[in-house]
C-alpha cells in the first residue's frame, strides 16, 4: 500500500505560489491556465475571445481591440482550498497566489500593445511513502522515502496586436521565461547499519518564447462571430541543470539541454447576440517531444473548454444589470506520465460575475469574482485523487488617457 504523508504545514513555498501537489514533481510542476478574471470565469476560453477594452492574454491578436483613449490595468490573485485523497487517507491545505498583472493601450492607430507578468509553472510538494523492506526472525527494516520540491517557472509577456482590415486582427507575443526548480528524494532506514541517501536535482532556468495568433470578426446582422488561432513554436530552455547523489559517489553531475518547451496550437470561436456570448476553445501541445532534466517522459497534451457570458443590460445605470454573469467548463489530459502509468485527466467548472466600479472622469473599472472546482482524477489506481475550490479575484482598471479638455 502507497501512503502519501503530505506534510503541507511545513512547506512555506506553496503559500508562494499556490502549490501543494504530488504532480507539481512531475515535469516543470503544475501549469498555469494563463485566463484573466473574466477568462477564469468562462472556463479559461480565449482563443477566439475579442472584446473592446477587455485584456485577453491567450490570443496577442485580441491587443488591437483597445481603442485610442484607454488604458487599461488588470491584476488578479486566487485562494484555494485543495483535498487530497489516497486509500481512504484525506488531508486538506490552503494556499493563495498572485496570479497574473497586465496593461494594455494603444501605441499606434490600429496597433495595441500588452505587457504582462504570470506564473507558467509552479512546483511545491512535501510527502512521504514508508515501506517494509526486510522481515526476518530479528525483526524488520523500514525504508522511509522523502520527496520534497519548490519553485516555479516565470513569465513576463510584451506584446503587439495589429488590425490591419476590419474583419482580421493579428499578434505576436514575446516572453521572457525564468525561474528555478529544486527536488528532493530521500530514503531513511529504521536500522542504523544501513546508510541513507540523498539525491538532488536543481536547475535554474531562463529563455526567450514567442506565441502567435490571428483572430477574424465577422459581423452577422446583429449577431458577431469570431474565430481565432494561436500557434507557439518548440523551444529549448537554457538550464544549468545539477544532480547531487551523496550516497553513491557524492559527486554533482550536470545535464545538457535538460528541459525544452512543447509546441503549441490553438483554434477558438465566440458567437455573440443580444447581451449573450457564447465561445469554445481547443489547444494541442507536443509535450512529448519535451524534455525535463533530461528524461523524455511527457504526453501529448489536449485541452478543451466552453464559456458563457451574459450582460443584462450594458447602457443601464444600475449596477446590478450592467453586471456580466460568466459560466464554463474545461478538460486537459495530462501532459506527463508517472512513471510507466498515464498522468491524471483534470476537469474543472466555473462560474462568475463582473461588477462595474464608479470611478471618476467617467472611466469604467470593474472587479471580477471567479468561484472555480477544479478535480484531478487519477487514470490508474494507486494515485492521488485531488479536487479544488478556488476563489479568484480580479481587478481591472481602466482609465481615459489623451482626452482634449475643452475650456471656456
Amino acid at each position: 500500500m502507497l501512503l502519501w504523508a503530505l506534510l503541507l504545514s511545513v512547506l512555506p513555498v506553496s503559500a508562494q505560489n499556490g502549490i501543494n501537489s504530488p504532480y507539481s514533481r512531475y515535469g516543470l510542476g503544475i501549469l498555469s491556465d494563463q485566463s484573466n478574471g473574466l477568462l477564469k470565469s468562462m472556463g479559461g476560453i480565449g482563443t477566439g475571445f475579442r472584446m473592446r477594452n477587455t485584456i485577453n492574454l491567450k490570443n496577442p491578436a485580441s491587443y488591437s481591440s483597445v481603442d485610442t483613449l484607454t488604458f487599461i490595468a488588470d491584476l488578479g490573485f486566487s485562494m484555494q482550498n485543495g483535498n487530497y485523497e489516497e486509500d481512504g487517507v484525506r488531508l486538506n491545505a490552503r494556499n493563495a497566489q498572485v496570479d497574473y498583472m497586465a496593461m494594455q493601450f494603444r501605441v499606434l492607430p490600429k496597433v495595441g500593445m500588452t505587457v504582462g507578468f504570470m506564473p507558467y509553472a509552479n512546483t511545491g510538494y512535501n510527502f512521504s511513502d514508508t515501506r517494509v523492506v526486510r522481515r526476518d526472525e530479528d525483526g524488520e527494516i523500514k525504508s522511509t522515502g522523502i520527496f520534497s520540491g519548490e519553485g516555479g517557472l516565470r513569465q513576463f509577456t510584451g506584446g503587439l496586436g495589429w488590425r490591419p482590415t476590419e474583419w482580421l486582427s493579428v499578434g505576436a507575443d514575446m516572453s521572457y521565461l525564468m525561474g528555478d526548480i529544486t527536488h528532493k528524494m530521500s530514503s531513511v532506514f529504521s536500522s542504523a547499519d544501513v546508510y541513507s541517501r540523498t539525491k538532488t536535482y536543481q536547475t535554474e532556468m531562463k529563455a526567450f518564447k514567442f506565441d502567435f495568433g490571428a483572430q477574424t470578426k465577422f459581423n452577422l446582422k446583429d449577431n458577431v462571430l469570431v474565430l481565432g488561432a494561436t500557434w507557439a513554436p518548440a523551444k529549448d530552455l537554457r538550464a544549468e541543470t545539477t544532480v547531487a547523489d551523496v550516497h553513491t559517489t557524492g559527486d554533482t553531475v550536470s545535464i545538457e539541454k535538460a528541459f525544452s518547451l512543447p509546441q503549441q496550437m490553438a483554434f477558438g470561436m465566440t458567437y455573440s447576440w443580444d447581451n449573450c456570448m457564447v465561445g469554445a476553445d481547443v489547444a494541442y501541445q507536443t509535450w512529448s517531444t519535451a524534455r525535463f532534466f533530461g528524461e523524455s517522459y511527457g504526453a501529448d497534451r489536449l485541452q478543451a473548454s466552453l464559456g458563457f457570458r451574459l450582460l443584462p443590460d450594458e447602457s443601464s445605470k444600475r449596477i446590478m444589470e450592467r453586471t456580466s454573469y460568466q459560466g464554463g467548463v474545461n478538460f486537459s489530459q495530462p501532459y506527463f506520465n508517472v512513471g510507466d502509468r498515464k498522468g491524471p485527466l483534470e476537469m474543472g467548472v466555473s462560474a462568475g460575475f463582473s461588477m462595474p466600479i464608479t470611478t471618476t472622469y467617467n472611466s469604467m473599472s470593474y472587479i471580477h469574482v471567479t468561484g472555480q472546482f477544479v478535480r484531478i482524477q487519477p487514470q490508474e489506481k494507486g494515485m492521488v485523487c485531488e479536487n479544488y475550490f478556488r476563489l479568484s479575484i480580479g481587478v481591472t482598471f481602466m482609465e481615459r488617457w489623451f482626452m482634449k479638455w475643452m475650456v471656456e
